[in-house]
């Protein structure tokens, strides 16, 4: 079984903020793979099928960004999953605006979330799948007051198109592995923070 986490804060004043975009990705995913949210378990949104073979979760846990963890490791332990199954899907303040990164596993980066997942399930070994959401604005205001606010005129856009590229990332994971997305969708990122520019 595979349990796909997308994280997010519940409630209609957050839907189309940065802080969502997880919550939008496995939207995306659950509309282009057919599954329906039928379900709640663990204080989470559920949707539950197959995808070839694979026995799939997708959740959203409304339990506020800052305690995903608990969801989390709930939805483990009911399943009998462990890390290496989940693959979790969050917005990233450090990668440029519809930047899509892929990895086995990590720090936390400074995001609430993942690290309460860390912390309640003891471990950061676990994948997870960030979207970036980083623009010229990023610095010039409180990160939690950017992180929380929606997107405006040209982001639009890209944020879309991020969550779509997001979506086929996932079903990408799940039906051919880690390895082969993180080669299809972390090519051509755009530099991180403190990185020189390209030569040329």
């Amino acid at each position: 079984m595979k349990i796909v986490v997308g994280l997010g804060n519940p409630g209609k004043e957050y839907s189309r903020t940065r802080h969502n975009l997880g919550y939008l990705a496995v939207e995306e995913f659950c509309r282009r793979a057919g599954l329906r949210w039928s379900g709640s378990e663990c204080r989470c949104r559920t949707a539950k099928g197959r995808l070839g073979r694979e026995r799939i979760v997708v959740a959203e846990p409304r339990t506020f960004m800052n305690a995903s963890g608990e969801a989390v490791a709930c939805l483990l332990e009911r399943s009998g999953a462990e890390a290496v199954d989940l693959l979790v899907v969050c917005d990233d303040a450090a990668l440029d605006l519809g930047t899509v990164r892929v990895r086995p596993s990590g720090s936390d980066g400074g995001h609430r979330g993942l690290r309460s997942i860390a912390q309640e399930i003891g471990t950061e070994q676990f994948p997870r799948l960030r979207i970036g959401i980083r623009t010229a604005e990023t610095g010039r205001e409180g990160l939690a007051d950017h992180v929380l606010s929606a997107f405006e005129g040209a982001e639009v856009g890209r944020a879309d198109e991020a969550v779509v590229r997001t979506a086929e990332c996932i079903r990408v994971v799940l039906e051919q592995g880690l390895a082969i997305a993180m080669n299809r969708y972390n090519r051509r990122q755009p530099r991180e923070p403190g990185e020189p520019p390209a030569a040329g």
